[in-house]
């Protein structure tokens, strides 16, 4: 049932018909329940899709209640904010050695992708130390906006402190492309 068809039909759900913010993962995650970012009838510890929107939207933390997911992605897609992984496929079940490998062996295709998705002012978000490690140079090398140029970390095992104060100054570095959606 998780397949890479499945998380592309719910990433195109929610695919805005202009990105503004192009934000860059390593993979879905693979679970039993079918836990991503875009699945908007899975909410249990989905760290990524809080914290994103704990950033984006300051009334989040306050407002949201369960089965809300679906409108606050809506949300997300009006403000041009768009999602993406590194690899379509989860691969959290391997060591942190195979997941370069593999995401390193995707990175034309998913540079491609990127080139397909955006223009090359729209700014670019890498979330996880690895995906920074790995796609910064290149895109820098190719005119990309990255507009950080240090890591953020995955929010999880309690780095979402870190994650939310990097995440937000990347977007009060872009808030006039973005338009004020805090």
């Amino acid at each position: 049932m998780y397949n890479k068809e499945w998380y592309n039909k719910l990433r195109k759900e929610y695919k805005p018909s202009k990105i503004k913010c192009l934000l860059i993962a390593e993979s879905p995650p693979k679970s039993e329940g079918g836990r991503f970012f875009y699945n908007p009838d899975q909410e249990k510890y989905d760290f990524l899709f809080r914290s994103v929107m704990e950033v984006i939207f300051t009334d989040f933390k306050v407002k949201y209640r369960r089965g809300q997911k679906r409108i606050y992605l809506q949300k997300f897609k009006e403000k041009g904010f768009y999602l993406i992984d590194a690899v379509d496929e989860p691969i959290n079940d391997k060591n942190q050695r195979e997941r370069n490998k593999i995401i390193k062996r995707n990175l034309e295709n998913k540079i491609r992708e990127i080139d397909e998705l955006i223009s090359k002012d729209t700014p670019i978000i890498f979330i996880k130390k690895n995906i920074f490690k790995i796609f910064h140079p290149e895109l820098k090398k190719r005119g990309f906006n990255v507009i950080h140029n240090k890591p953020i970390p995955f929010p999880s095992s309690g780095q979402q402190s870190k994650f939310k104060e990097k995440f937000k100054r990347c977007l009060e570095k872009i808030s006039n492309t973005i338009g004020n959606s805090r």
